[in-house]
């Protein structure tokens, strides 16, 4: 079986304004100079999230990062009830369904709250199996992938679509394909340097999964 593997932050949920709006707040409030633009923001995100909040100015000997991190999501989280799905998510999922592939979320966000935003979106119910960080810190994602992949038949197949280049890195790290998407955290210059194929769409990502995969996507 065939199992597409989501991110959620900036592939299937639009938060990159708000994530925009928040890092400026927490540098403004530390007295640091905010980001101008959306473009320099895709320029400096990056995971580990420490390495991010290092890159855009802050430094931790004067704020811890776990001090930064918790008044983040403080602003974050509320915030987040407000930001929608991307246009295209329903419509792609369902395409998904009928064609027989598996539905999955990996994230890098918390679970708790990544379980709340996918029911306040009404799609928790889209997907076999979510999986999520146990804390805000947000590390890395390899760490849950590989409890992923052990869950499944080892003759079942993984295509992640994420919006970041940490994406690509999680699905080498199980050896499944991978497809970035342009709309979310990072820029298209930045996601073409992982090799593998970009799409400006969700509904255009799963059109190349089913190409990889030898799936008839017609319809």
């Amino acid at each position: 079986m065939d199992h597409i593997v989501w991110d959620w932050n900036g592939t299937l949920f639009d938060d990159v304004q708000l994530c925009f709006d928040c890092i400026n707040r927490l540098l403004q409030r530390h007295g640091l100079r905010p980001l101008q633009t959306l473009e320099q923001y895709r320029a400096v995100f990056d995971f580990p999230v420490s390495a991010y909040y290092r890159r855009v100015g802050f430094d931790f000997d004067r704020i811890p990062f776990a001090v930064l991190a918790e008044e983040y999501m403080a602003d974050y989280q509320e915030k987040s009830a407000r930001c929608p799905l991307y246009p295209d998510v329903l419509r792609t999922l369902r395409r998904g369904r009928e064609l027989g592939i598996g539905q999955i979320v990996l994230s890098a966000s918390k679970k708790d709250y990544l379980m709340q935003q996918m029911e306040q979106c009404g799609v928790r119910e889209a997907f076999d199996s979510v999986w999520g960080i146990e804390n805000i810190y947000a590390a890395s994602k390899e760490d849950l992938v590989h409890l992923l992949r052990g869950s499944l038949p080892p003759s079942d197949r993984l295509w992640f679509v994420g919006d970041s280049l940490h994406d690509a890195q999680v699905a080498g790290a199980v050896q499944a394909g991978c497809v970035l998407v342009t709309t979310g955290h990072q820029s298209r210059v930045r996601l073409e340097s992982a090799g593998a194929p970009v799409a400006d769409s969700l509904w255009e990502s799963l059109s190349a999964i089913c190409r990889e995969a030898g799936i008839a996507a017609q319809g």
